[in-house]
């Protein structure tokens, strides 16, 4: 079977592990990268050893060359996600879009349409889906290990974002809960498996603040350290979520942890059942049961290699073996065009329960 070819459309930090995870798949071939930025693809460009891609600046001098390439990953600010995904939709390629989907519902939407409208592949970045440790987590599950999931939680305290401009301009990212907690919101729909219906969510800025000569250090990103004074992002929210078979989800975010992943903090994801079982998931690497009807307890370390590549994110190298699987295939992603939309509308229900300090009903968002 011939292999795969793929355009790379954005080479930052998500990008450059694109780059680096499809550059050891046999299964495609990187035919192009395109990025405005030369320093992102003097970066990136080192990393993909096996594959002689052509390199442009920008993502429109490819439009015309449909010929030498099937699908395309797409890691560009959200701002451009609706632009540059309808851009490649509507020449009927596959594509495999970063979350968010987009910042806006109305963004997402035309995206999803366009989609449905060529009959193409499209897979969103939720990269937990494909982790072996969140789908062990699921399988506890699908046996009856908790019976109903009643309750569900997640602590993300941790660093900032990057310090590039975008992510602290909410009409560009669509917000700190749209851009980063998107991930998690999937989770708690994914595990409980039920239809979310109200928001309700209260944050603000603690230690990043508008108007601020805020220094932005990331510990995960290529880029410098930098002065951001213009910030309309929370850097903390807690957002609670109730679905529509009476379970309820709480969501903890702090942008401003130093430093970050420390071993007792950083991520924590739990389930309690209708049993009276808990389950908690740490660091994107263990599993601990306990309670239930018979009180026992048990501690599984997940293989936490087989699902990623040279220490990237948990399922990362997974989610894109699996997309070149659809790709041949057909069959719809895990992480649907729907999933993505699903995660978005909690996020974007959480981001107006904030500024308008009420509940937020799902069904509100437009």
């Amino acid at each position: 079977m011939s292999k795969i070819r793929l355009a790379l459309i954005g080479v930052g930090d998500m990008g450059t592990g694109h780059a680096m995870g499809f550059d050891q798949i046999e299964q495609c071939e990187i035919t192009w990268v395109a990025d405005p930025s030369k320093s992102n693809l003097e970066r990136a460009l080192p990393y993909i050893k096996k594959n002689q891609p052509k390199i442009v600046s920008d993502y429109k001098d490819i439009l015309g060359q449909t010929d030498t390439f099937d699908a395309v990953v797409i890691s560009v600010p959200n701002y451009m996600h609706r632009e540059v995904a309808l851009a490649f939709l509507e020449r009927g390629k596959h594509v495999f879009l970063e979350k968010p989907v987009a910042p806006t519902l109305a963004d997402c939407d035309a995206i999803l349409e366009a989609a449905h409208k060529a009959k193409v592949i499209l897979q969103i970045g939720l990269v937990y889906r494909y982790s072996n440790l969140y789908r062990r987590m699921e399988k506890e599950l699908s046996g009856g290990r908790l019976d109903d999931v009643t309750m569900m939680w997640c602590k993300e305290f941790r660093d900032p974002f990057p310090p590039v401009d975008w992510f602290y301009d909410s009409t560009k990212s669509g917000g700190a809960l749209v851009e980063k907690d998107c991930h998690h919101f999937d989770i708690f729909n994914w595990m409980i498996g039920a239809k979310p219906v109200r928001v309700f969510a209260s944050g603000g800025q603690h230690v990043i603040k508008d108007g601020q000569n805020n220094l932005i250090t990331n510990s995960y990103t290529h880029y410098p350290a930098k002065h951001i004074t213009s910030t309309n992002i929370v850097d903390h929210a807690w957002v609670t979520i109730d679905y529509e078979n009476g379970s309820k989800a709480n969501l903890g975010l702090c942008m401003y942890l130093k430093p970050r992943n420390l071993m007792d903090e950083g991520l924590e994801i739990g389930l309690i059942g209708s049993n009276g079982a808990q389950m908690v998931a740490k660091q994107d690497r263990t599993i601990d049961i306990s309670g239930g009807p018979d009180m026992t307890k048990e501690h599984i370390d997940t293989d936490v290699v087989s699902d990623t590549y040279s220490g990237g994110h948990t399922g990362s190298q997974k989610q894109r073996y699996e997309f070149l699987d659809s790709v041949r295939t057909g069959k719809e992603p895990f992480a649907s065009g729907e999933v993505g939309r699903q995660a978005l509308l909690v996020a974007l229900a959480a981001e107006k329960s904030i500024k308008e300090e009420r509940y937020v009903y799902l069904d509100e968002i437009k």
